[in-house]
């Protein structure tokens, strides 16, 4: 069996020496090429195209330190391990330009000082340990050094968007210039200090100039991208001139506007107009003067009172509806949920051949519209028949060469009176991605964010991030049924399984009957 192996002991000495080239050589091609195998539907543990790129533009050294503390529970151990993978395929694409090390913050209180001092703060998580629960501070963040420049990231969130973190880090390190974008400050809109979710994450990749003078002056040259954010009064010709001829010089917009306006506490609501529904008609797609209502819908806390006890309870309100039903572009693509408050729908039906309009958000297919006079009352009967539409457009990207609103008015001169080649973003509800200010201050789900993000970002043309926002770990609702179908289901899974054990035991049965009678005849 042994034949010609060991045989002599030079040729001992060759073959062992053979076997540990060979071993060596798949080492050195293990620690070179990276082969992993992803499984998951949004391929999440995979670089994306836009991050090779990333990782291959890299000329210089790039450092990434590392603060994790060992002895975490199995979900924050998995972060590092997580980032590590990945840190190791940027190293490999960026030809060894990207080096990572990694330190244990909860090794001694003076390297936890120093942690500290550098911008990455603990988190506090509850660890057993001997069927007992106590708290322990835990660290997960990272640093990253290119030059004289550094980003710290503080905490690396389980089941967040990591390729989206690690490459956007990259590149606004790496970028000479960050592009400049712009925020309408008029007619009662929407500011930074109202918006401050939005205003963290576009200040990571853009500069944010906020616009009040459009009366006197039109939108500066150097923005790329113009934000109009919920404007609650009329604005005048100037300043819709100026977002006219903006668009007009190729110039992008993402109009996040309330067609309706509504006071809940007064059970009130009646149709807007702030100008903006005027240059939205000229392009053809309007905001319609309607109010959206689905089954599919959050609730909504209202306080009521029964003799001397007052008690909130909660109601579902078909006015908040819940948006799960996204058309397949970029700007949409990873989105789960949207909550939108008292949005109006959008007439896409009227553009002609010459404009490209594409869906990026839709009602589910059991909803309607209230036009005209709005009941917004949480407590009355809905019918069926107010729920007998379905994919009402809410969202919608415009593409194309536009006619200025004002072309055919004599009494206003614009300098361009049709567009080249251009787009904009239009949403029928301008407080998706509005907190508030003071006590009415309130968190935005995170695809609220995401959606007005993703569509700065595609008319800013950095398409090759956008789509790595919302890879990470996705929410998997439930999906809603008939009462009907859950009592059909309930019924199934109580006696299908008994009418499968009885069917299997029939079987059984007249299986050993057959054998019986087989051996009865050959006299066994």
């Amino acid at each position: 069996m042994m034949n010609g192996f060991l045989h002599t002991k030079r040729e001992g000495l060759i073959q062992i020496g053979l076997i540990l080239g060979i071993l060596i050589c798949l080492n050195y091609l293990a620690d070179s090429f990276i082969v992993r195998l992803d499984l998951t539907d949004d391929k999440r543990y995979t670089l994306s195209e836009a991050s090779e790129d990333i990782a291959k533009s890299v000329m210089n050294p790039i450092t990434v330190e590392g603060y994790f503390s060992e002895g975490l529970p199995p979900q924050l151990s998995e972060v590092q391990r997580q980032f590590r993978d990945f840190l190791d395929e940027y190293r490999a694409y960026s030809g060894g330009n990207i080096e990572y090390t990694f330190l244990n913050p909860s090794e001694n209180e003076q390297v936890e000082q120093q942690t500290q001092q550098k911008g990455i703060q603990p988190i506090l998580i509850d660890v057993r340990e001997r069927d007992q629960v106590s708290q322990k501070r835990a660290y997960l963040g990272a640093i990253f050094k290119y030059g004289e420049k550094q980003e710290v990231i503080p905490y690396i969130q389980p089941g967040a968007a990591m390729e989206y973190t690690i490459s956007s880090t990259i590149k606004r390190l790496t970028a000479q210039l960050k592009p400049t974008i712009g925020l309408l400050d008029a007619g009662g809109s929407a500011t930074l200090q109202e918006m401050p979710q939005l205003a963290q994450v576009l200040s990571q990749q853009y500069e944010i100039e906020t616009l009040s003078g459009l009366d006197t002056t039109d939108v500066p040259a150097n923005i790329e991208v113009v934000l109009v954010v919920r404007p609650t009064q009329e604005l005048s010709t100037n300043v819709l001139k100026a977002l006219d001829q903006h668009l007009m010089r190729g110039g992008k917009l993402v109009y996040a506007i309330n067609r309706v306006n509504t006071n809940i506490q007064a059970g009130q609501a009646s149709v807007l107009n702030t100008g903006i529904e005027n240059l939205l008609a000229a392009y053809k797609t309007p905001i319609n003067g309607d109010l959206l209502r689905d089954v599919n819908a959050n609730s909504i806390g209202v306080r009521q009172q029964r003799g001397m006890i007052q008690f909130v309870n909660q109601v579902r309100y078909p006015y908040l509806p819940l948006i799960s039903n996204f058309g397949e572009h970029p700007i949409s693509s990873g989105l789960e949920t949207v909550i939108l408050n008292f949005t109006s729908t959008i007439d896409l039906t009227l553009a002609d051949t010459t404009i490209k309009v594409t869906g990026l958000a839709f009602s589910s297919d059991r909803s309607g519209t209230a036009r005209g006079f709005f009941d917004i009352n949480p407590f009355q009967e809905w019918q069926e028949s107010q729920f007998n539409e379905r994919h009402l457009p809410v969202a919608a990207l415009v593409e194309g060469q536009f006619n200025s609103a004002f072309a055919d008015n004599d009494s206003v001169f614009v300098p361009m009176k049709r567009s080249s080649k251009t787009a904009y973003v239009v949403i029928g509800d301008g407080d998706l991605v509005v907190n508030g200010s003071g006590e009415q201050a309130q968190m935005m789900p995170e695809d609220n964010i995401n959606l007005v993000a993703n569509a700065v970002d595609y008319l800013a043309d950095d398409t090759g991030l956008l789509t790595l926002r919302t890879k990470g770990i996705t929410n998997r609702p439930l999906e809603q049924i008939e009462e009907g179908t859950k009592t059909t289901i309930k019924y199934a899974n109580v006696f299908v399984p008994i009418l499968l054990v009885i069917v299997y035991g029939l079987f059984r049965m007249q299986r050993r009957k057959a054998q019986r009678r087989a051996w009865l005849e050959k006299g066994v």
